[in-house]
């Protein structure tokens, strides 16, 4: 099973946190809508970042030659690729806010 590295996760938990007051206490919002749409990005762009280091985890050395410093900068690299996919869209977000909006009804 893979694990999510908590100091990644740590990034994106409190914009989830946030979105969960917002929900309980019934405040939806167009601001809360925005809110839950960038949260729902965060998700997916996390999503992407973990499926990227289980790839590079299965299939052994990753672009660059190891040791410390690659291993900081292909963490860099996955994260930033993984944001950039999550902007162009992959569908996750689009099903993550959808299956939302079907809980509010």
């Amino acid at each position: 099973m893979m694990m999510i590295d908590p100091s990644i996760l740590s990034i994106y938990s409190t914009g989830l946190r946030d979105l969960d007051n917002r929900t309980e206490t019934g405040n939806r919002t167009k601001t809360s809508e925005a809110e839950t749409k960038r949260v729902a990005r965060k998700f997916e762009s996390l999503f992407i970042y973990e499926l990227l280091k289980g790839m590079r985890g299965m299939s052994g050395k990753g672009l660059f030659q190891g040791g410390l410093s690659g291993d900081v900068f292909q963490t860099l690299f996955d994260m930033e690729l993984s944001k950039t996919l999550a902007e162009r869209g992959t569908g996750i977000s689009e099903m993550l806010m959808k299956s939302l909006r079907g809980n509010e009804d």
